[in-house]
């Protein structure tokens, strides 16, 4: 299971590896979570989530990017170093499981939003300006990507994000990936879809179906 989260991770901190420290704005709100609801005045969004799947606190998820750190440097020192120095521009907003995270051996389906500051980055305009060096980094991992040739688009509460689409393989599973991509105040903003069948993307999918963006 570290496995998977340590290249969804590295999916994140793509932009990371350049010399620009771009930090986060001193008013930046990472958001909060009542009655199965995330809202996040910052960006004006606001989506909804199924009462049975677990969502992680900030204390969690910054244990879950530690981890990911440690695993990371042993695999491959370039990567762990790219990943702790992401760790100043980006902000893991939300992160949300299908099973408590200690509670099964099976694949654990799961969706995170991260937001990273991509204001010093003139060449990420939009969506798919960022999953195009997300795609490239992740080229490089063991967990043997394929990719779809084609980037997609789908409307999100009435804005247009930038979809890419893979498959990866985390040990034992084989695992679908989707990339949900949008550049909005000076942030990229990333939906990360995680899950091995239909029943699990339809969950995941009925969540995007509630994204409000005001």
């Amino acid at each position: 299971m570290i496995k998977s989260l340590c290249y969804t991770l590295l999916f994140l901190c793509v932009l990371s590896c350049k010399k620009e420290v771009k930090n986060l704005p001193e008013d930046f709100d990472f958001g909060e979570t009542k009655d199965y609801t995330y809202t996040n005045p910052y960006f004006g969004l606001s989506f909804q989530y199924p009462e049975d799947w677990t969502q992680q606190s900030k204390h969690n998820i910054k244990a879950i990017t530690d981890k990911g750190e440690k695993y990371l440097a042993r695999e491959n020192t370039k990567m762990g170093s790219i990943l702790k120095a992401s760790q100043v521009n980006t902000a893991y907003l939300f992160s949300l499981f299908k099973h408590p995270l200690k509670s099964t051996q099976s694949y654990n389906a799961s969706l995170s939003v991260v937001a990273e500051n991509v204001s010093g980055t003139p060449t990420v305009k939009r969506g798919r300006d960022y999953l195009f060096n997300s795609k490239e980094l992740l080229k490089q991992t063991p967990a043997q990507y394929q990719f779809e040739e084609t980037l997609d688009t789908k409307k999100l509460g009435g804005e247009t994000f930038d979809v890419l689409r893979a498959k990866a393989t985390f040990g034992a599973y084989n695992v679908q990936q989707e990339f949900y991509c949008l550049v909005r105040y000076g942030f990229s903003i990333s939906f990360i879809l995680s899950y091995t069948n239909d029943q699990e993307k339809a969950a995941l999918h009925n969540i995007l179906d509630t994204v409000i963006l005001e």
